[in-house]
């Protein structure tokens, strides 16, 4: 799974650069909660987030992705010691495996296409790779 923080750069221009990390951090832990120990979460990147899930298929990712997405915008990030709640979105794009000759880099490449498919489609929203 592939996420991004949605207009991530307003919230900097917005808030400021310290709220940004305050974001940044939540959503992380967010994200912690949200898998299991044997998945790896990590950031990508600026604002993009991945998850590795072993021996987890397309279908199982989508609910974990999707329930992660619910959960960011169900509850906005409280920054500035508590003297504001921003509301964040997050876009994520799923992809898994496509047998023996597949690579993980040619996966993340499919999640990160998905991604951007959930980004030009309006956001707030998983897209899987098509099958």
């Amino acid at each position: 799974v592939v996420l991004d923080i949605d207009h991530f750069k307003l919230v900097n221009d917005t808030y400021g650069h310290q709220a940004g990390d305050e974001v940044l951090k939540t959503f992380a832990q967010r994200l912690l909660k949200n898998v299991r120990s044997k998945d790896l979460a990590c950031r990508f990147g600026g604002e993009e987030f991945v998850i590795a899930m072993p021996e987890t298929d397309q279908d199982l990712a989508f609910v974990v992705a999707d329930r992660i997405r619910r959960e960011v915008s169900a509850h906005p990030f409280v920054v500035d010691g508590g003297a504001k709640q921003i509301a964040v979105t997050v876009s994520a794009g799923v992809a898994s495996m496509a047998g023996a000759g597949d690579s993980i880099s040619a996966m993340v490449k499919r999640a990160d296409e998905a991604l951007y498919d959930a980004k030009r489609n309006g956001r707030n929203q998983v897209v899987a790779e098509a099958a």
